[in-house]
């Protein structure tokens, strides 16, 4: 039954730390409370709700392990809300008129939970950005902006990394604004205006981007702190480089080295399926390049590949039309939203190769200009791609160190499914293949319209790895010899492992106290787990004290002489095997009611010192007595350099 409704009340519900402060604000909402506001530079969220429980709940649903506390701020109820607290005001061309792709994909109704962090950085390789735009000047990073034209090397000088022709050179403009046009009361808004852009050159003044400057705009980005690359351009001057091709196969291997080095260095790479209207999992003639010289007509085979659209791990994007949505509408699209969205007629595609699909039809963005900042309407694959490589940068602001495959699995999965066309040509064809394993997967548009307003508002993993120290168990003592075979286990039931822990071991060198510590687990989400230790201990092979001493009675002395205490190791463990300060005596009272035995036989010693009898495989400790000890009794107390302790008892007349 459920509770009965308390007053509205307000409560700080504190994550588990900042990292966990999103995973916390959806413990409230699936506890039925209302998030006002999170602060997750402090990890703490304010939220209100009318359930007394809620305090105790909100601990207790799915996402509860990221709470670690929450209380009530007031006794006293509420004022009831009449209004929300930020209504949201868009820009001045941010409408259904100017921007339906925003609306479409779902940015928009994005922009009113989350604009992007602005620690995450897009690469644009294309032909420069205006940052001088009033759209662009706030979000263009120019520290990390490149050109690589020319020889392929970086070219660092201030603003090489500009359009080279304010006229010609509008491409790459135009697909920065659709990334993260800046929300700033002016213009349009570009699909996740929090982040940044670095404008990473790539195009030549003639229009080509050849391998080296791709390859040098790949390595940039690795190694300039970028999260996620847009490639709206395919490598000049072949359409498709083929393996099979001994001049072209180093060229696919060099690039293919690049884009991997990327992912590495956790970059997700965006690129456009291409405007050729061809179906990219069956290639068969290209007649349009070379595009440097006379182009040639020549078959394709299956190793022939766009480039770098078909890299491994490159989120392939085609592009559809924008049915224009309601003046009302914030989106996303859905059935009774507008007509769906159909393919573009130019956008090539292909089961297995297209991941998703974004407007790319007559896109309203920004553009180059002198004096005031302007914007014009471009259709192509190339403006489908950076609407994608927006929503992975929220995507990434939402999860900071989360794999580039766990966004892409993110991208693909929370996009709106797209059905094939049942009527015109594509459908007579039959060009539009299913995925016989998923049909709601096509060759068209992939997993689907990709989807904004989902990568900001869906349910994440906040759940770090599960790890433990294996082989060996907290305290557990080892005898010398025996095999110690610590080791890491690292289990993740949500994202996966991304990076399994990696196993530490302290102390020694061979006997003693050991720590073996698993740390650095990762899972594919981002989440990290905190080093776990297990502290073990390794000791000799402890043979104890035999005659002329018995561990089980008092040993009667006599005070002044020397007693020698013969014990094992399990073999020669060398002299340096007594901790310092050891032997000790511990003086104790005298229990007259105590077994005794004399123990008669004494050595002559000027002081005491310690053996080894190979023979007998016994060490021998004569133990110097003094003679002040006459009339007293006393524990002796034998500490190893393994940490054990081993004691006999002493009578001394």
């Amino acid at each position: 039954m459920a509770a009965a409704a308390g007053p509205n009340l307000s409560y700080v519900v504190n994550a588990v730390d900042k990292g966990h402060t999103a995973g916390a604000a959806a413990a409230v909402t699936e506890a039925g409370g209302e998030v006002m506001i999170s602060y997750a530079q402090i990890g703490v969220v304010i939220a209100r709700s009318t359930d007394p429980t809620f305090a105790q709940k909100v601990k207790t649903v799915a996402h509860g392990d990221a709470v670690s506390s929450a209380g009530a701020t007031r006794t006293a109820a509420l004022p009831a809300m009449t209004e929300e607290l930020d209504a949201y005001t868009p820009d001045a061309m941010e409408n259904a008129t100017r921007q339906s792709d925003m609306i479409l994909i779902g940015a928009r109704a994005a922009h009113e939970v989350n604009l992007g962090s602005a620690t995450v950085t897009v690469g644009v390789l294309d032909d420069g950005i205006d940052a001088n735009h009033q759209d662009l000047a706030p979000v263009v990073d120019q520290s990390k902006s490149v050109n690589c034209v020319g020889t392929g090397a970086p070219d660092t000088t201030p603003g090489a990394w500009r359009p080279t022709s304010i006229t010609a050179d509008y491409h790459g403009t135009h697909v920065a604004g659709t990334i993260s046009a800046a929300k700033n009361n002016v213009g349009i808004v570009g699909v996740a205006p929090g982040v940044k852009l670095a404008s990473i050159k790539v195009v030549n003044p003639d229009g080509y981007i050849f391998p080296e400057y791709a390859i040098c705009g790949f390595i940039w980005a690795a190694e300039h702190d970028i999260q996620v690359t847009n490639n709206s351009y395919y490598v000049d001057p072949w359409l498709y480089w083929c393996e099979s091709q001994p001049d072209q196969a180093p060229v696919v291997e060099a690039v293919r080295r690049a884009v991997a080095y990327t992912t590495e260095h956790g970059i997700l790479n965006v690129a456009a399926a291409g405007n050729e209207n061809h179906d990219l999992a069956n290639k068969t003639v290209d007649t349009t390049s070379p595009d440097d010289t006379t182009p040639v007509r020549r078959d394709l085979d299956p190793s022939c590949l766009n480039l770098p659209t078909e890299m491994p791990g490159v989120v392939t994007v085609s592009s559809t039309t924008q049915p224009t949505a309601p003046a009302t509408a914030i989106g996303p699209w859905s059935p009774g939203l507008t007509t769906q969205p159909a393919r573009s007629s130019f956008s090539s595609f292909g089961l297995g190769v297209v991941d998703v699909a974004a407007p790319g039809s007559s896109i309203y963005s920004t553009s180059p200009s002198t004096g005031v900042s302007s914007y014009r309407t471009l259709s192509g694959t190339s403006m489908a791609s950076p609407h994608v490589a927006g929503v992975a940068a929220l995507l990434v602001s939402k999860h900071p160190g989360a794999t580039p495959d766990y966004i892409a699995e993110l991208l693909r999965k929370q996009a709106i499914p797209l059905a094939c066309p049942t009527s015109g040509t594509d459908y007579t064809q039959g060009r539009c293949k299913l995925d016989p394993a998923n049909p709601a997967v096509n060759g068209f548009f992939g997993y689907g319209l990709v989807n904004a307003y989902k990568a900001v508002t869906e349910a994440e993993d906040v759940t770090p790895p599960t790890v433990k120290v294996t082989g060996v168990s907290q305290g557990e003592q080892i005898t010398l010899g025996k095999p110690v075979t610590p080791a890491c286990s690292t289990t993740d039931a949500d994202s996966g492992v991304a990076q399994s822990a990696t196993l530490s071991v302290t102390g020694g060198p061979k006997v003693g106290h050991f720590t073996a510590t698993c740390s650095g687990a990762r899972d594919r989400a981002g989440n990290q787990t905190a080093p776990v230790s297990v502290t073990y201990q390794v000791v000799f092979d402890w043979q104890d004290f035999t005659a002329p001493v018995n561990v089980d009675k008092v040993n009667v002395v006599k005070a002044g002489s020397a007693v020698p205490l013969k014990f094992g190791l399990g073999g020669d463990q060398g002299l340096s095997i007594l901790a310092a300060g050891s032997p000790a005596l511990r003086a104790t009272s005298c229990d007259t009611s105590a077994p005794r035995e004399v123990t008669e036989q004494t050595v002559t010693a000027g002081s005491s010192s310690l053996t080894y009898d190979p023979s007998a495989m016994q060490y021998q400790y004569v133990w110097k007595t003094e003679k002040s000890l006459a009339k007293t009794c006393g524990r002796l107390e034998v500490t190893l350099i393994d940490g054990t302790t081993h004691t006999a008892n002493f009578m001394f007349n």
